[in-house]
């Protein structure tokens, strides 16, 4: 066995695409036949006084038993295979070097990829996740504060703080008014001052509410139901990685809470995926102008009015460009991919393996 893939995630519906294209048709399921025998004894006992003897037959049944396997991962690891071989896949760190990335020569390989595979460093962003965390940020912050708090009055060195904070409210409430009372309770005022400051140097600062409000109105009408996953497959070169977007249904665990709290949002293992190129964004911007078809013609002129309409109405659209940059932030060098895969991959340690136990 070469390696065992981990899957995190596993889109069949485009692998079963795919693979049907390159082989003409998708394995369903494995079937493996065995069968058992079973000896059924049919006897009959004779006592003849002399010697015990068991006379009749002997049946044997055959029963076969039929084992259907899931054959997902077989099936993608040959789609996997049969992609690099014919020649539709191109994977990073091998026909797209570091070099080629920094020269812009990569571009032209990813125009001629269907698809890319790529093994790095990975950032999890799930826009779901954030909205919902920010919409409990304030309550959460507070719950995080007051426990720091509460942990910091048990300091032997806060504690005296406090006790001596105590004993000064007790000496004012016996003063009369007059100079020492003024002078005690700016005494206490240092004291609360310096307790105030402790506090607040351990606390989690908060946010204003433009800000988490903002954040929310963001993600509901621009990226809902938006997740992220970025694969860094250089060190040191973090302008470029290969973008994408999955969909929760295809994760293996479908509880993708259980995903993050595995994982983290910035895992310590390098994954691999596999996807289908969607943007490949140019160095010298996008020259493809759809609404040029527009501009030889004069729309105020009589009979253009449909046009005149088409022109304003699609216009709309192309306003909003800027917009969707700013949302999608897949920019040049980077590329975004339609996941299939993403796994971790683990070769055999020879080193680790036993023949008994």
């Amino acid at each position: 066995m070469k390696e065992i893939k981990d899957f995190i995630y596993l889109d069949m519906e485009k692998v079963s695409s795919l693979y049907s294209q390159i082989s003409g048709g998708i394995v369903q399921s494995v079937e493996a036949s065995s069968t058992s025998s079973e000896n059924s004894k049919n006897l009959r006992n004779y006592d003849f006084k002399i010697f015990k003897h068991e006379a009749g037959g002997t049946e044997t049944e055959s029963q076969a038993i039929k084992e259907v396997r899931v054959s997902h991962h077989d099936v993608y690891n040959e789609l996997e295979s049969e992609l690099f071989e014919k020649g539709y896949a191109a994977e990073i760190g091998v026909d797209v070097t570091r070099e080629a990335v920094e020269s812009g020569n990569a571009t032209k390989i990813f125009e001629s990829a269907l698809c890319i595979k790529v093994e790095g460093h990975v950032v999890l962003e799930d826009y779901e996740r954030i909205t919902r965390i920010a919409h409990n940020y304030e309550d959460i912050v507070g719950f995080i504060n007051n426990s720091i708090k509460s942990n910091l009055t048990e300091t032997p060195e806060l504690k005296e703080l406090i006790e001596k904070v105590d004993v000064i409210k007790e000496d004012i409430k016996k003063m009369k008014n007059g100079a020492a009372k003024t002078k005690k309770k700016s005494e206490l005022l240092d004291f609360e001052n310096t307790l105030n400051t402790v506090f607040s140097s351990r606390e989690i600062g908060k946010v204003d509410n433009w800000i988490i409000d903002g954040l929310k109105t963001w993600v509901r009408v621009f990226l809902p139901d938006v997740f992220n996953v970025r694969v860094y497959p250089f060190e040191d070169l973090e302008i470029f990685h290969v973008m994408s977007n999955v969909k929760r249904k295809f994760f293996l665990d479908d509880n993708t809470e259980s995903v993050h709290y595995l994982f983290g949002s910035k895992p310590t293992i390098k994954v691999t995926m596999l996807g289908v190129i969607t943007s490949i964004p140019k160095k010298d911007g996008d020259s493809f102008e759809p609404m040029k078809e527009f501009e030889d013609k004069d729309l105020d002129e009589d009979g253009n009015e449909s046009q005149s309409f088409e022109n304003g109405f699609r216009g709309v659209f192309r306003g909003f460009d800027g917009l969707e940059e700013m949302i999608r932030t897949c920019r040049y060098p980077r590329i975004m991919v339609q996941p299939i895969a993403i796994y971790r991959a683990i070769k055999p340690n020879k080193a680790l393996q036993r023949t008994s136990r």
